[in-house]
Formats: C-alpha cells, structure tokens, sequence
C-alpha cells in the first residue's frame, strides 16, 4: 500500500465515533478535515485515501468532495450525514468534472428516519437527500462542472436517504436559444441544402438550412471541445414543427469562412466534437417544411454530462425517492447491486431515468436484484438502454414511456410483476413468472417480443399502428398457479394488427378467462404463423379460452384446444387441427372464416357447428377432414342447430372426408337457401361418408366423388321422385340402351316429392313440408300447432312466408269461450292464445306478456306458438332429352 494514505484522525481533526447525531460542531470539523485531508493526498500523489474503520458524521451542507485518479476506500466505515432539516443535501458530490475516481467499501448512510420535514423555507417533499451526487447547479466560475469520466461506486450500502442512494445529473446552459425570456440568438431557416464536400449552398426543396452561422467560439464549447443541438423545456422538445426522429448535417467553418469538414446524419441531443480550426458551423435539417419560431424549440449547448459512470456490487435499500437516478447521464452501468425497498416519495424506484430526458443515453442495468420497491425501473426518454440478467421481483416492474428509443429487456428473471412499454423496445429471452408484458399504444414505435418464457404471463400488444410489432418464439404456459398471478396470464391482441411467428400456448385457466383473445372491433388482422395451441381445453366445460382474434393463421397447430371461438374475419392456411369430444369450431355470427389446405383429425365430433350465424361466409377449400378413430356416427362433420342459422354461405370447394364409420361429411337436412346457402363441389367422399342435406340445398351438390362415383345423385333409373331440380337440370339415365335416351331434363323448377297437403290443427316441425295447389311449403316453426282453417298460402316471391292464423279472432272483452278455442292479441306477436279453462273473458284486454298462461276473467288462456310457412319451391315437371338412334 506504499501509493495508499490512511487518514490520520488527529492530524486533520476527524472523529470515527458519534454520540450525538445531530451534532454540527463534529459535522462541520470530519466534512473539512476529511476534504482537506483527500485534497493533500492527491496533491502529493497518492492514488488511494483509506478511513480507519468507524462511523463519520458528515455534514449536511458540506459534503465529502473526490479527487481524480484517486480511490476512496471507506475501508469498511460509515459515512452518515447528520441529522438537518434541508431538503438537498450530499454525502458525497462530484462537481469538480472529476475523472478515474472510485469510492468502495463501506455505508453511506443518511437520516430519513431522524430527518425534521418541517423546517420553514425548505421544498416540502425534502425528496434530494443523496448519498453520492453529481449535481445540477454548480458555479462554472470556480470551475465546477459535472463533466466526470470513468467514476467508480462499487462494494457501498446506501440506505435511509430522503432522496436517491446515487443520483447523476448533467449541467450546462444554453448558449443560443430560440426560446423566451433567455432567446438571445436565434437559429432559424430557409429552404436548401449545403454540400458536405465543400460547404457551398445548394437548392433542395426536400431540406432546409440555418440562414446564420453559428458561432462556436464560446469558452465552454472551446474547453471541452464538443456541443450540441437540443431543445427547450429540460431539453426536452426541439419544437412541435421539428421532426426530431430525422437526422441533420453540420457544415464547419473556419475563421476565413471557407470550408472546414461535415458530419452527415447527426441526432439531436447528441454530442458533436469540435473540429480543429472551425469556428462556425450551419445546419441542415432533413425536411421541407421551415419552422415558425413559435415551432422551433432548438437551442445550442455545451453540456457537461457524466459519462462512463460505473455503480457495482452495491446494496442500495430503505431510500424515500430512488436507489440510482439518472437526470443526464451517458455511458453508465449499473450492475450487480441489490435495491430494494425503495418507497416514501414519488417516484419511489429502484432505478429512474427522467429529468434532462434525451440527454440520458447509453445505459446497461445488468446482472441486478431488484425487488419490493414500489417501481423498479422507469425509463421516461432517452436511448439504448439495456436491462440485462436482472431478478426483478414485486412492485411495478419496467416502465418505459414514448420517448425512449432502442430500450433492450433481455435476459431477466421477471416474477410478480409488470412491464409497460410505450416507447421502442426488444423483449427477448427473458423468464416471466405470474408477470405481464403490455406493449402500450404510447407510440408508433417498433417494438419485438422474442423468445420468452410466459409462466402464468400475460402479453398484451395495444400499438396504435399495423405491424410494427412482432411477437416470436415465444412460450405460454398456463398450470394451476395462475390464479395468483398479478393480472392474469396468456396474450390479447391489439386492434391494429402485428405479426406472431412460432409461438406456443400450453394449459388452461380454470376460470372464464381467455388465454387467447383479441379485440372484436379490430379493423384489420393480425398475421400468426407457426403457432402451436397444445391442450388448452378445460376440464369442466370443453371451453378453451380461446377466441380468435381477427387475422390470418397459416402453419398453427390446434391440439386438443377446446371449442374455438371465432370473430369477424379470419383465415386458417395450412392448419391442423386435432380434437374429440367437442364441437371444434363453434360459428354464430362471423363475418367469414376461410380454411385453405387445412387438416382436421377427428375423432368422432363435430368440425364445424352453425348457430344463429346471419350473413356470414365459411369457406372450406382443399382441405382433408380425417376420422380414422371415429367411435359414433351421431354428429355430422359439419352440423348445427340449423333452427337457428337465419343466413349465410358455405363454400365447400376440394376437401377430402374420410372416415372408417358412415359419417355424414355435412349434416343439414332441415336449411333452405334463404336460410344458409351450401355450395358443395369438387370434393372426395371416401369410406362409406355420407351427406345429409335439404333437397333445396342439392342444386348446388356437383363434381362430387362419393365412393368412387362422380355425382352418384345425377343417375336415376326413372324420372326422379324426390329432390328439388333448378330449370333445365339433366338427370342420366343409368339403364341407356339402344333406341332409348339420355335421361330427362327439368322444364320447370321444383321439388318431385309428393308432400301431404295442409291440416287443421295439426302439430308440425321445422322442415316438415306440405304441398298446396302445386307449390311446397316448409315449416319454420318447432313444434306449432296449425289453425282451424287453411291460411290463404303465397305462390311468389320464393321464399315468402305466411302465418298460419286464419280463422283466428282477435281477442273481445266480456265474451264466452269454451276449451279450445283461440285468440289473437290486438297487437300481433309470434304467438296466439288457446283456452284452457272455459268461461268469459275480462273487460280489458289482458297483459299477454311472456308467461305460458294468462288469466282473463274466468278464462285461463295458455300461449301457442304461430306455425309461419314459407315459400319453397312448385311441383318440378321432367322430360325425357338424348334419343340413341
């Protein structure tokens, strides 16, 4: 240790023991000898200053002062600020633009427990209590600055600060600004350019140029040799009519005014160097538009800013405000530390990134345990900021809000807590447990999710732009222990639409929640591919959590998923799917689904199930429905509550079905036209596969293999019996012989059924059929009772509908009835009233409402649901075409 000097307590006046905390006398005599004593040690070259071990009152107005090339060894001592009442105070202050300097090995340690919050003229929040400070208003006459280089604070505790354990800010004015009250030289524009290779000016209506020249011989620009272009407020905005996204040239100078040199593609709030011999520059701006001066917020300044600033193998806890802030800061690493419990005044935060905003740049938080702070880390603007290998556990955990650009979370342990992020940013290769991810709609920025762990996680993406985030390699795994978790677990997708690339899911939520959702109102659809859904089908219900969200699914994997749930537009390209024991797809109202290429391994349920769809199309289109394990023959492979399907389209185009039992590829014999429209062509029936369909639906059946015979139904031995045939649709004769003919040809639409006619009082089902006078009705109505006499049945328009109420008096006051005996409301509804207890009806006419049975005077009246026919089809005539002669 011959280049080390250990402090002599009795040669500088300095005292390692306290008895009285409070004591100023002691205070003000360690402060002065300690920095007198660190003074002398530089002077006379020694590059280590070692404290016998003990505990050091310091001072509250007077804080320990570092000296450059030199390292403060606290040698295991406590530096505690004495107890005061001021609401900025230091331990230790860097604001002699110190350079190689290190403090190690010790406690800087302040009085938030014993601090007195209210003395009279201090800030009320007292919240700029610091253990090491690099200050934001020094006396740049006495040379102070915070232009440090490569400072060390490693091996220290921080605890009980008001304020920050550390806490970095930047210092400089502006030296010509275009902003009141300080506008002292105004930097404004015309149109133009300026050649980098010489400096003379050039037209260009795409950029515009500074139309003075700008001088930069202040003295602090010529003492540190660098300055640069930033905004107004805390350096924050360059102006609402600047884009500060786009770079700007620097043409330099010499004092002659010839050229200099260039720098092409500079950002604001970057530092420029001074070249030798330029004492002048211009500047050009990559765009067309010239900024008014109420538009233009750019000032010139020559910042001293902490750089290469290293914070290592700290405990920083117990702190009011933050355990590291960063206020203008570049080139720092804040790395194997352990801050925690950082809470009592706002932003109460392991780690934020704030005030001067883009001047904060080029930060690496690796390696750190951060945990039980109410924030963890904030990150307001600035760029290239790196969390890396941290443990982040409890408390909000990474926020980072619209202004920060190329914000890099990798790496990290993530557990009980949150990231939300507005700003530019890469997630990747991190482990979130019971956590979630929000990439928020601050900002149109890019922003890409990649290969993370979601245990119990939630991901939500709510960019207000399409497809400038990309989700990929990701994993969602849902087990039990996602009840806990702090808002919930699996991902939602945004109504702008982004991309998700070879992704999986995995479990299920025991509760109603959704694992998979998207937003129904979203105008467009994301793009998913390579996304495997493994065995998130619940237990209890078949339900999946699974809904759809808008988008285009091509190469997914559906295993054992649940019902799926679909919204508006989707589209499924080179899918399979893989399920049993429910129905797969569950179709009630979408606006199309599209399967292309698509593989369906069934079991023995249903592959798609229509309810209540209106107006949607489904297309099935070259895909193979395969159920070689199929048990049960009870469900179509594409079925439904047909009742309640009120419109639509399916178009079934090239698919293959097969099936080892004689299944039904479609099963819908009781849905005309009008209701859905089926188009089944060009598909392969194979092992035994069967169909099942209404006869209105058959026009549109051809091109059909069905156990090796193409269209079997357009063969008859005889003029068909049964079916329903448009105009001129040919029937083949399957017993051609010589002499004889073709077959027969349809010369008028209809249906070749023989229908039973209508009857009174007769119970029909949906689908039943009558005919009357030459032309078929169909029943619309489950289980409706005809009325007494023959309603007055439409024979045009197709698909005309008639209540089958005639006969049927409205209902009268004070009139007898006997059982059986019918009424109609005034006002008509789907239903009509039959007496089911004779005697006389009330003065006023009964509230039908909707129960089952209503009192009317002495009359009890039970409701029956109107039976409504609606126009199908007339009796279809044939003649024979094709003589063989």
């Amino acid at each position: 240790m011959s280049n080390a000097y250990v402090l002599d307590l009795n040669y500088w006046g300095v005292s390692n023991t306290i008895t009285n905390y409070g004591d100023k006398t002691l205070s003000t005599k360690n402060s002065n000898g300690i920095n007198n004593a660190i003074l002398w040690a530089a002077q006379q070259g020694y590059t280590e200053f070692v404290f016998p071990k003990g505990t050091y009152l310091i001072d509250e107005t007077i804080p320990i002062q570092p000296q450059s090339f030199m390292t403060i060894n606290l040698g295991g001592s406590t530096l505690r600020i004495r107890n005061n009442g001021l609401a900025s105070y230091s331990v230790i202050c860097y604001k002699k633009n110190q350079v190689f300097s290190r403090i190690t090995n010790g406690i800087i340690q302040g009085d938030r427990y014993n601090h007195d919050y209210t003395t009279p003229g201090q800030a009320s929040t007292h919240e700029w209590g610091m253990g090491v400070l690099f200050p934001n208003i020094v006396d740049t006459t006495k040379g102070e600055g915070t232009n440090t280089r490569f400072i060390t604070i490693d091996n220290i505790e921080f605890l009980d600060f008001t304020g920050d354990g550390v806490s970095l800010f930047s210092t400089g004015g502006a030296l010509y600004t275009t902003t009141t009250p300080t506008k002292t030289y105004a930097i404004t524009f015309e149109s133009g350019s300026i050649s980098t290779t010489d400096g003379k000016l050039l037209a260009d209506s795409s950029k515009i140029r500074s139309n003075i020249f700008i001088d930069l011989t202040n003295s602090k620009i010529t003492k540190w040799n660098t300055f640069g272009i930033y905004g107004d407020i805390s350096y924050q905005s360059v102006g609402s009519e600047i884009d500060d996204t786009l770079p700007f040239d620097i043409i330099f100078y010499n004092s002659n005014g010839t050229f200099n040199s260039s720098l092409t593609n500079i950002d604001f709030f970057d530092e420029i160097p001074l070249p030798d011999g330029a004492t002048s520059a211009k500047i050009v701006l990559h765009q067309s538009n010239i900024p008014s001066s109420t538009g233009n917020g750019l000032t010139l300044r020559s910042m001293t800013i902490p750089k290469f600033t290293f914070i290592e193998k700290c405990h920083i806890h117990h702190n009011r405000r933050l355990g590291v802030a960063l206020q203008g800061a570049k080139f720092v690493w804040v790395k194997n530390n352990d801050i925690h419990h950082i809470n009592g005044t706002g932003p109460s935060a392991a780690l934020d990134v704030e005030d001067n905003y883009a001047l904060n740049q080029n930060l690496w938080i690796e390696d750190n345990f951060l945990h039980d702070n109410k924030l963890q880390l904030i990150f307001v603007k600035g760029k290239n900021f790196h969390v890396r290998n941290n443990k982040i556990e409890r408390g909000i955990g990474i926020t980072g809000y619209p202004g920060v650009s190329k914000l890099f979370i990798e790496g990290n342990y993530i557990k009980d807590t949150g990231i939300n992020i507005d700003g530019e940013c890469v997630i990747s290769n991190n482990h979130l447990h019971r956590s979630s991810v929000i990439i928020d709609n601050g900002t149109t920025e890019p922003a890409l999710v990649d290969n993370n762990m979601f245990w119990n996680s939630s991901l939500s993406v709510r960019r207000p732009k399409a497809y400038c985030v990309s989700v990929s390699n990701c994993k969602f795994t849902i087990d039990s222990d996602y009840n806990k978790a702090i808002s919930g677990a699996g991902f939602t997708a945004g109504t702008y639409p982004q991309t998700m690339t070879s992704c999986m899911f995995e479990g299920y939520l025991a509760s109603t929640s959704l694992i998979f959702n998207g937003d129904n109102n979203a105008a467009e659809g994301w793009s998913y591919n390579n996304v495997l859904f493994l065995n998130t089908k619940k237990t209890v219900n078949n339900n999946g959590g699974i809904k759809i969200p808008r988008g285009t699914y091509t190469n997914c994997r559906f295993n054992n998923t649940g019902i799926l749930s679909t919204n508006k537009q989707i589209e499924f390209i080179g899918c399979t799917f893989t399920w049993d024991g429910y129905n797969l797809f569950n179709f009630s109202s979408n606006e199309l689904a599209r399967f292309i290429n698509c593989i369906f391994y069934g079991g023995s349920s249903t592959a798609f199930y229509f309810s209540a769809i209106t107006q949607g199309r489904v297309e099935l289109i070259n895909s193979l429905f395969e159920y070689t394990n199929a048990t049960s023959t009870s469900s179509g492979i594409i079925d439904g509550s047909w009742g309640n399907v009120s419109g639509g389209i399916i178009i079934i185009d090239g698919n293959r079905f097969k099936s080892k039992l004689s299944m039904k590829a479609i099963d819908c014999p009781s849905l005309t036209p009008d209701q859905l429209q089926i188009t089944f062509i060009n598909n392969t029936l194979e092992g035994s596969i069967t169909y099942s369909v209404d006869k209105t639906q058959m026009p549109s059946f051809r091109n059909n293999t069905i156990n090796g015979i193409i269209d079997p139904y357009d063969w008859s031995t005889s003029v068909p019996t049964s079916g329903y045939f448009k105009l001129g649709k040919q029937i083949l004769n399957r017993n051609m012989a010589i002499d004889g003919f073709m077959g027969w040809t349809c010369t008028k639409e209809g249906f070749t059924d023989n229908f039973i006619t209508w009857q009174a009082s007769k119970v029909y089902n949906i689908a039943d059929k009558i005919s009357v006078n030459g032309y078929v009705y169909y029943s619309t109505v489950w289980n409706a009772k005809t009325s007494t006499t023959m309603p007055v049945f439409p024979t045009s328009p197709l698909y005309s509908t008639v209540n089958d109420i005639a006969g049927m008096p409205i209902w009268t006051a004070n009139t007898t009835h006997t059982v059986g005996d019918k009424v109609l409301p005034s006002i008509l509804t789907n239903y009509y009233y039959e007496c089911t207890k004779a005697g006389t009806s009330g003065g006023i006419e009964p509230a039908w409402g909707t129960s089952s049975t209503v009192t009317d005077g002495s009359i009890v009246w039970t409701r029956r649901t109107i039976q409504v026919w609606k126009l199908v089809g007339a009796k279809a005539l044939f003649k024979k075409f094709g003589t063989l002669s």
